[in-house]
């Protein structure tokens, strides 16, 4: 029951600050990039709770807080808009299909960076001899 307590709160804490962060960044930049900036310090978060946490500690922090901060559902309707915008502004279909693809290689790659950064900071402070 602690587990789903942790959970609970840590999404709670996570959604709001995800739209937070949206409101901030959305002023000045695309929905891809605020889409990107918002995985990356979702997956920086949960990268150094992995090394820096135990139990439902870490529950709180990566299922918790990290997965309401960083949704696949905003993924999809980012993809979605900048998809939509292509074809209205008359991109042609295979400058499309560069671009997706080029957009899907940096969604996800920059995010699973920042995972590996978070894990790796966690080992560097946590270090036990």
């Amino acid at each position: 029951m602690i587990t789903i307590a942790a959970i609970a709160l840590g999404a709670f804490i996570g959604a709001p600050l995800r739209a937070l962060v949206e409101q901030f960044a959305g002023r000045t930049r695309s929905a891809l990039t605020t889409l990107l900036i918002i995985n990356s310090l979702g997956s920086l978060l949960a990268g150094f709770s992995l090394g820096a946490f135990t139990g439902d500690v870490r529950t709180f922090f990566i299922t918790g807080l990290a997965g309401a901060f960083t949704t696949f559902s905003g993924w999809a309707l980012a993809l979605s808009v900048f998809s939509r915008e292509m074809v209205e502004s008359g991109v042609s279909p295979i400058a499309r299909y560069t671009r997706m693809g080029l957009v899907i290689v940096v969604a996800i790659g920059i995010p699973l960076l920042s995972l590996w950064i978070g894990w790796l900071f966690s080992e560097f402070l946590f270090v036990t001899n």
